[in-house]
């Protein structure tokens, strides 16, 4: 009878500080990784996530810059890092289901990294040099056929350089890629009229998009951005069903406990519902939009698939 009243207690102290014990993440500093140079829409997102949450969950959260490599810098830390929900990683789209089919990486994007949420949306939009005098898909169809036509896209095997591969599929053109190093120098090049197009984030490309420096030809999200509803998507402005929507999302290391998971998944949902953090992400073009670590798998995994696929039908190599 002793025996039993021993389990007892026993069993009713595992059920009282089981959830307490659960309740101490996060339990110390919470580091947000982010594997490119300070500046940029990656920076500036990752930037305002730890401000807020660092007032939500009361921990210091500090963003830890890791350039180089294409981003596996700062992805390899994570994968090193203790998977107890303390270390994250924020990318984009092209590390975690471009990259992986171009170069022999030291981690595996679909078994290493653990999905938090997806955060913004980072649409990709075609712009061109007012004096190009290409204002249209039907006047970019006609240049392109009437002689070698570049383009500029932010870094060979991008998002916006395979959009611009799948957008060439689409119209049945041919188009000659000049790669430069991030989205602010492709903006640049094209405002001066360096190369007569691009493909660029819209980031970096608003501002002169405003200021009429450039043209705004579409964005290839499936729908409008919010930041810029008067510019069409590209499937509305002549190609249709064209879709190559991009994005941000929080990572952890593989092993993170699902709880802090979820944890971190409703934190970031209550921080990009704020209209605070609404209004600077859409005055730099992004767009909040967050969801679950399930529907955030599938977006990768299919992402992965898709790009895969171009890139072995087109023969594209890394640089």
């Amino acid at each position: 009878m002793k025996l039993l009243h021993v389990k007892c207690c026993l069993f009713a102290l595992l059920v009282v500080f089981a959830p307490a014990h659960a309740q101490t993440f996060p339990s110390k500093t919470i580091r947000i990784i982010v594997p490119y140079a300070p500046g940029g829409s990656i920076d500036l997102t990752a930037r305002l996530i730890a401000k807020h949450l660092q007032d939500s969950v009361g921990q210091n959260v500090i963003v830890e810059n890791k350039p180089g490599a294409n981003a596996a810098i700062g992805i390899e830390t994570l994968v090193r890092s203790d998977a107890d929900g303390h270390t994250l990683v924020l990318l984009s789209d092209s590390p975690v289901t471009m990259n992986v089919h171009l170069a022999r990486l030291n981690y595996d994007p679909l078994t290493d990294l653990v999905p938090i949420s997806k955060v913004v949306s980072s649409p990709i939009i075609l712009a061109a040099n007012p004096k190009a005098k290409i204002a249209s898909i039907p006047d970019l169809i006609a240049a392109a056929k009437d002689k070698p036509l570049s383009y500029a896209v932010a870094g060979r095997g991008s998002a916006s350089h395979l959009a611009a591969e799948l957008l060439q599929r689409e119209l049945g053109i041919t188009m000659h890629a000049v790669p430069y190093r991030g989205g602010a120098p492709v903006a640049v090049a094209i405002a001066s009229g360096e190369v007569p197009l691009g493909l660029v984030d819209t980031a970096a490309i608003l501002p002169m998009i405003s200021s009429g420096q450039v043209l705004a030809l579409g964005v290839a999200e499936p729908v409008r951005a919010q930041s810029m509803p008067d510019i069409p998507t590209l499937s509305e402005a002549g190609v249709p069903s064209f879709s190559a929507p991009s994005w941000l999302a929080l990572f952890a290391p593989r092993g993170t406990p699902q709880d802090r998971i979820a944890r971190l998944n409703a934190e970031i949902a209550k921080i990009m519902a704020m209209a605070d953090a609404q209004r600077v992400l859409f005055a730099a073009g992004l767009e909040p939009a967050t969801n679950s670590p399930t529907e955030m798998r599938r977006i990768i995994e299919a992402d992965y698939k898709k790009w895969g696929q171009l890139i072995e039908a087109s023969g594209l190599k890394a640089e």
